[in-house]
């Protein structure tokens, strides 16, 4: 009976642990009586070496000016390459923005992290410079360029250095969601801990930005920034509970927890985790509101279900594979198709 659940559990679309593009590892209870994926020494193991990782941060966001940034080897590569496990140093724009795990493993400060809820929509990175404004996939692709009110935005203040801002896209009302900063005119803040970066883009957007949350000749996309809370039961049970309110007129995808004291981390991090709705029961024992106890898959409900959703999950990736030798060549030519398509998908990262 075992081997026959093991041939289910395959489901990761990723090799990274406690992916959210694949299902909560708590609710894959087939796979495994037990977790391994010892989340909580792993965030011990990241924050050390996010202490120790040293290299010229200033040096690579200037290189968002230049239109040719090489990637030759710095000095540092030695003392990096013994912290790569825990830490990714970016290349451009690829893997730049902080993304979450599910929240596997809740930890013993929890109460200390910060909560925040997210809008259905797209990840996106934000880069304002040189009189325009860029916005990109997690996998560095550019998918837009417009003007905005932003440090660096337009030709009205190109004079005024640049910024870089972690977002969520969302069509449905042409808004950026702002998440975190991690610069603003020409000052880096990713060595900052979090609670400053939030607070920091708080006061930035409020006294320096006016303007930027309306659509003008100068802004054509809203940027607003998406807001804080403390991580409590009580906090919790009074946002995503009956009768609360969220803080965005879109539908909510997921919550984002942050770790208070981690700086900005480029690329997948226990450091901030990831769940949905229906899950805060499960994980963290915090009653919601019905309608999104209703947004639970029905996967969720049992073991034939958690099988039947692995046949069908590889099923569908067995005729995903099967194309012609045409389409195929097609498709690996085709800079939008596979890898653009996967970083266009939901926020869950």
């Amino acid at each position: 009976m075992d081997d026959l659940l093991a041939s289910f559990g395959s489901v990761e679309v990723t090799p990274h642990p406690n992916t959210p593009h694949a299902e909560h590892p708590r609710f894959a209870l087939y796979k495994a009586k037990v977790s391994g994926s010892c989340q909580e020494e792993r965030r011990k193991r990241v924050l050390e070496a996010r202490k120790e990782a040293r290299y010229d941060l200033l040096s690579h966001l200037r290189s968002i000016e230049e239109t040719d940034v090489s990637q030759g080897e710095s000095s540092d590569d030695m003392e990096y390459d013994q912290v790569q496990e825990c830490y990714r140093r970016p290349k451009k724009y690829k893997d730049f923005l902080m993304l979450s795990e599910w929240l596997v493993d809740v930890p013993n400060n929890f109460a200390t992290y910060l909560t925040v809820p997210c809008p259905v929509g797209k990840r996106s990175l934000v880069v304002s410079a040189r009189g325009r404004t860029r916005s990109y996939t997690k996998s560095g692709y550019q998918v837009n360029q417009f003007p905005s009110l932003l440090p660096g935005g337009s030709r009205r203040n190109n004079n005024m250095g640049y910024a870089l801002l972690d977002c969520i896209w969302s069509e449905i009302n042409k808004t950026f969601y702002v998440i975190d900063v991690m610069c603003w005119l020409n000052q880096p803040v990713i060595e900052c801990d979090t609670f400053f970066r939030f607070e920091w883009l708080k006061s930035r957007l409020e006294e320096e930005a006016v303007g930027i949350g309306e659509i003008s000749k100068y802004n054509p996309m809203r940027f607003e920034r998406l807001p804080y809370y403390e991580s409590s039961p009580e906090s919790l049970s009074k946002l995503f509970g009956e009768g609360g309110q969220l803080p965005f007129p879109v539908e909510l995808d997921g919550i984002l927890f942050y770790n208070r004291d981690t700086h900005y981390t480029h690329g997948p991090t226990p450091l901030v985790g990831w769940l949905k709705a229906y899950m805060l029961p499960e994980i963290l024992g915090v009653p919601v509101a019905e309608k999104y106890e209703k947004e639970r898959p029905a996967k969720y409900i049992s073991l034939p279900k958690h099988i039947e959703y692995a046949k069908e999950l590889k099923k569908d990736r067995k005729e995903k594979m099967d194309v012609t030798p045409g389409k195929d060549k097609r498709l690996k030519s085709t800079p939008t198709s596979e890898n653009v398509e996967e970083e266009m998908e939901s926020v869950t990262s």
